[in-house]
């Protein structure tokens, strides 16, 4: 038997392996997501129950699903006042919005870290996070003299509001000089984002 011959099993084995082990990578993302998924279920219904007033959350996420899909004023028949506007107006808005605001930073860093191909990159390595600070500092400093009409418009997210254009002026600096041609050079976005980071911090 030749040499060519004896790396073809060789070569079918080696394959057939790698889509056993792609496989069992797909299998274990799949349950990884389905986990998570149940966990995130689960801490919403804790967030919806633990506090200051004990609520039986379990029999009301039923008459929150009606609810949703058809508004009505007052508690539900069965359920204290106090317990539906514990939930419905105080404790379902902050679950929902603790939720989405962690599905948006988990999208931004997995961005990241594709994007550099390192598991450890955060918004701090490009400057993001020292521009939004700059951007929301500049605003508490000027907010009473120079943007005081801004201030009083905006109120309560005005400062917020000024971190995340700064968090976005930056990026999109960040982004002119690491693009060149059409294309962008991760070495420099890298480079440019530790100056920014360090001119605006």
């Amino acid at each position: 038997m030749s040499e060519a011959t004896a790396s073809v099993p060789r070569i079918a084995s080696w394959s057939g392996f790698s889509q056993v082990k792609l496989g069992n990578r797909e299998a274990l993302a799949r349950a990884v997501m389905l986990l998570l998924g149940v966990l995130l279920v689960a801490t919403m219904l804790a967030g919806l129950a633990i506090g200051p007033i004990s609520v039986p959350v379990l029999e009301l996420v039923p008459h929150l699903a009606r609810h949703i899909a058809s508004p009505v004023e007052g508690a539900p028949d069965g359920v204290l006042l106090r317990d539906w506007i514990v939930v419905k107006d105080i404790r379902l808005p902050r679950v929902v919005l603790g939720a989405l605001v962690g599905a948006a930073l988990a999208v931004s860093g997995a961005v990241m870290q594709g994007l550099f191909r390192n598991p450890l990159a955060d918004p701090g390595i490009v400057g993001v996070s020292a521009g939004a600070g700059l951007g929301a500092a500049l605003f508490i400093v000027l907010g009473n003299t120079a943007l005081a009409s801004v201030m009083s418009l905006l109120g309560i997210y005005a400062v917020p509001l000024a971190a995340f254009v700064g968090g976005l002026i930056t990026t999109l600096l960040l982004y002119r000089i690491g693009t060149r041609g059409g294309i962008t050079s991760v070495a420099t976005l890298l480079l440019a984002g530790i100056a920014l980071g360090a001119l605006t911090g």
